[in-house]
């Protein structure tokens, strides 16, 4: 089981806890249940948002990532989460990241926008929208604004 972990810039909220605990369930059950099961939560620990912070606090982009790592480790041993078997943090990926958003782009699933950023388009894979919900049941713009560059505002950066 792979889920999407937390982007390590600041204090885990609410929500992130929220998250942890429903995928710690889920893996808890799975293996209650006697699936045989390997839980890999990933961390991602670059992107614009950790690079801002850095610069605004005058730290690396690895001391700021470690040091909410901890953070994160410490908030949910506190709620009893238990840890996942794989961690893979996003920095000892780049490699293979940037590989498959080629290929991405080779296929026409993903596109280079004016921005510069390389989007994953939505509405050229089929079965995008895994939640259940049609992709006009989707609105985008609710939690940030929507970037002009993109095609479509359902794409995303890669």
């Amino acid at each position: 089981m792979y889920v999407c972990g937390i982007t390590v810039y600041d204090y885990c909220h609410l929500g992130h806890a929220r998250m942890m605990i429903v995928f710690d369930i889920v893996q808890r059950w799975l293996r209650a249940s006697g699936y045989p099961l390997t839980y890999a939560r990933n961390i991602t620990d670059i992107d614009d948002k950790i690079i801002r912070r850095g610069s605004e606090t005058g730290e690396s982009v690895a001391a700021l990532t470690e040091r909410f790592i901890r953070y994160m480790d410490e908030d949910f041993a506190a709620l009893g989460v238990q840890k996942p078997d794989y961690e893979p943090r996003a920095t000892d990926h780049v490699a293979e990241m940037l590989e498959m958003i080629g290929r991405l782009e080779e296929r026409g699933i993903a596109y280079r926008a004016e921005s510069g950023d390389v989007n994953f388009s939505v509405r050229k894979f089929p079965g995008t929208a895994s939640s259940g919900k049609s992709l006009e049941d989707l609105r985008a713009g609710e939690r940030v604004e929507v970037d002009a560059t993109k095609r479509d505002p359902l794409d995303f950066v890669l």
